[in-house]
């Protein structure tokens, strides 16, 4: 368990705003059918903080409906302590493997005797593991100090930084890489493998990749990984910001699978549906597609 290649998966939105339950459930099990290790839910890519507690219990247990025998991992992003716990509760009765947990942001920064506290009482609770989620770009961190200090399976790094890949590990706990382009060197120094955002299109790929890296082939793993975020890279341009990236990603993304993953929900902007037909992409899929 917790070893392998994760999905945060997308969360699938109507043009008024609502959640499209059908098309995240369908979307979803598409993605458990390509063979992903795992479903991790709520996160940046599944615009969690924009869910109601309401909505994220139903689309977990719409998803663990389609898990079959693999994993579900949800991501809790609250400011709410009450909420977190009742969701952990409400939800108690499914087979997950873990609650990835990112640290509550309001009265950031939080000092370090606040997050440990924060998440023994989280782990105490819980049925089930707790992965804390360091997210700098977000300005919510977690120290190779404070993640020592907590009695958590591990941590989600998201900094795309090897030098904070290495403290993370060594600390001793166990490490997901969140950075695409880092998978398979994560993997080469310890890493337990990755939630990787770009596997929601290329699922075959990234596993191809990640199941290279595992086996120590780690130059034919990086050049996997390297012929998708190519071409994404192309498309999305410098510096997109991570909403223009999820809006992009999300339309490609109804080339890829069966379901309609729609907009991206309010205030973030509706981005414009792209040309099914765009040259790079369209070449992309293709030269990917001869990979596996």
């Amino acid at each position: 368990m917790l070893r392998g290649l994760y999905t945060p998966n997308f969360t699938a939105f109507k043009a008024n705003g609502e959640v499209d339950f059908a098309a995240t459930k369908e979307h979803g099990a598409w993605l458990y059918a390509q063979g992903v290790t795992g479903l991790v839910p709520f996160g940046t890519f599944g615009e969690g903080s924009s869910l109601s507690l309401k909505e994220r219990i139903r689309i977990t247990r719409d998803l663990a409906d389609v898990q079959g025998s693999s994993e579900l991992i949800p991501t809790i992003i609250s400011n709410s302590y009450g909420e977190i716990l009742e969701y952990i509760d409400a939800v108690k009765d499914l087979p997950l493997s873990a609650f990835m947990v990112i640290p509550p942001s309001y009265f950031r920064p939080l000092p370090d005797a606040g997050l440990i506290d924060f998440y023994k009482r989280l782990v105490d609770f819980s049925p089930h593991n707790i992965i804390a989620y360091n997210i700098p770009e977000a300005a919510l961190t977690i120290s190779p100090e404070v993640l020592a200090a907590i009695p958590v399976w591990g941590v989600k790094d998201s900094s795309g930084s090897m030098d904070s890949v290495n403290a993370f590990l060594g600390t001793g706990k166990k490490l997901l890489v969140g950075s695409d382009a880092l998978l398979a060197k994560a993997i080469s120094v310890g890493a337990n493998g990755g939630i990787c955002g770009i596997s929601n299109l290329f699922p075959k790929q990234m596993l191809a990749a990640h199941s290279l890296a595992v086996t120590g082939d780690f130059e034919k793993a990086q050049s996997i990984i390297d012929s998708i975020m190519g071409p994404i890279g192309q498309i999305l341009g410098p510096n997109p910001g991570m909403s223009k990236a999820i809006g992009t990603l999300k339309t490609y993304g109804k080339l890829r699978g069966p379901a309609d993953l729609g907009f991206m929900r309010p205030p973030l902007p509706v981005f414009p549906q792209l040309d099914a037909n765009d040259k790079i992409f369209s070449a992309a899929v293709q030269y990917l597609e001869s990979l596996i």
